[in-house]
């Protein structure tokens, strides 16, 4: 039983708001770094957990966002528990990790164009390292809330970046590499083509514009290409940025039911 008092509870899932998973440092202090949660009720099996990162350009948004719950109400009725992550906004040097400070340079030096400069630097790290902090405290806590040993992260936009960084990037920058079987993103990116190593197991679901320009197709295209029949990249000229929808006015049942899909496929 869950030691957290849940702030809702429905006869198809249990809801946590705000709960703490760790600590950082943020702009001098130690900031306590907070998570919601859904999970299904009474599933059969231990459920997988869809891990969410908002999107905000790594300077605003919250955990606590309306697509999250969204989420969170669908995909709960698929079986499948979500947390959305807090992570620290505006992230400087001075809020990293002396070990992310120890590798930085070499990862800046094979970094490509793909992104703006503010999407790759310091504080897109932050959120990177509050990404895997999460997924310790996740894994520290599957009995308290009952979810499965399989992961996979996911996000809009800068939340996008974040769940690609994860599964890319985090190890070369000596942070611990989690065992993920799976990414989803709606205008996400990735700027380390050096990095994207077919030989990890994992499926990668993402849903971009062509003509996007906050964050282009580019990253996603040359991912596509490196990982072939394991990353599946959906085109719509009238994709929305950040959305989860193909298109306006796409059925709420095919947006999450093609998410819930995946999570699953990725999981199985």
């Amino acid at each position: 039983m869950s030691p957290y008092p849940p702030t809702i509870e429905t006869p198809y899932f249990t809801r946590y708001d705000d709960v703490p998973f760790g600590t950082a440092r943020h702009n001098g202090d130690t900031v306590t770094l907070h998570c919601s949660i859904f999970s299904p009720k009474a599933p059969k099996t231990p459920p997988p957990l869809f891990v969410w990162f908002h999107q905000g350009s790594f300077k605003f948004g919250d955990h606590n966002h309306k697509l999250f719950r969204k989420l969170g109400r669908r995909l709960t009725m698929a079986g499948i528990a979500i947390a959305s992550v807090q992570y620290r906004l505006s992230g400087a040097a001075g809020d990293l990790s002396q070990t992310v400070l120890d590798n930085i340079g070499r990862i800046k030096s094979t970094q490509a164009t793909l992104l703006r400069p503010g999407l790759c630097q310091e504080r897109s790290l932050a959120a990177l390292e509050d990404g895997v902090r999460f997924l310790q405290w996740a894994g520290d806590n599957q009995t308290t809330f009952g979810w499965g040993d399989k992961r996979v992260v996911g996000g809009a936009s800068a939340g996008g970046i974040t769940a690609f960084n994860i599964a890319y990037l985090a190890r070369h920058l000596g942070l611990p590499e989690h065992d993920i079987q799976g990414v989803f993103s709606a205008t996400g990116s990735f700027n380390y083509p050096d990095f994207v190593d077919p030989g990890r197991n994992l499926l990668s679901l993402a849903v971009h514009n062509p003509t996007e320009t906050r964050v282009p197709i580019d990253g996603v295209q040359m991912m596509a290409g490196k990982l072939g029949n394991r990353f599946e990249l959906l085109r719509s000229d009238r994709h929305i940025h950040g959305h989860c929808e193909l298109a306006p006015g796409e059925r709420p049942a095919k947006t999450f039911g093609r998410i819930s899909s995946f999570i699953k496929r990725a999981t199985e």
